[in-house]
């Protein structure tokens, strides 16, 4: 977050934090939501573009199905082992270990990407945070200047917040 202050909002009723949100980002501020719970209406408001964790899901799938090929073909090249009349390297045979190491590749890489975009582990503590967040209450922290403090401060009063901070340090 940018910015020399943090403007924090604490809102009871989630249609006021999404109104704060609404005016917050059409002043192109950089602010930081929280929640009490899972809430896809605020996850909505505050990004409008999708997850790139899709594109590590899928890289490291396909990176999963080339590494199991290759590593059964390798091994049967390594230590031939004919069975019947088939051929050393019998693809059908190949297709389960491909199979799983697609889904080992994938999930791995999909939690690594999890955790990368979501900042984990946040062993820091966020300037602005209020454990009122996880508790009960809808939290917006805004970060701004020092001359757009006033004009933050009153837009969150506006939109019905019930306390409005100004914290200093970002």
């Amino acid at each position: 977050m940018a910015g020399d202050k943090a403007v924090v909002g604490v809102f009871t009723y989630l249609d006021d934090v999404l109104k704060a949100i609404a005016k917050v980002k059409s002043a192109q501020l950089d602010f930081r939501a929280y929640a009490p719970f899972g809430c896809p209406e605020i996850t909505e408001a505050a990004d409008e573009q999708r997850s790139p964790v899709r594109y590590f899901n899928i890289t490291g799938a396909l990176t999963g199905l080339v590494f199991g090929f290759a590593l059964a073909i390798l091994c049967s090249l390594d230590y031939p082992l004919r069975v019947s009349a088939k051929d050393v390297v019998s693809i059908p045979g190949f297709v389960v270990i491909g199979y799983e190491c697609t889904i080992l590749f994938g999930g791995l890489a999909t939690l690594l990407a999890v955790l990368h975009f979501c900042r984990l582990p946040d062993i820091l503590r966020k300037v602005g945070y209020d454990p009122r967040f996880t508790d009960d209450k809808f939290g917006i922290v805004v970060s701004c200047t020092g001359s757009q403090s006033d004009d933050v401060q009153s837009t969150l009063k506006s939109c019905g917040a019930d306390e409005v901070q100004v914290k200093d340090g970002l």
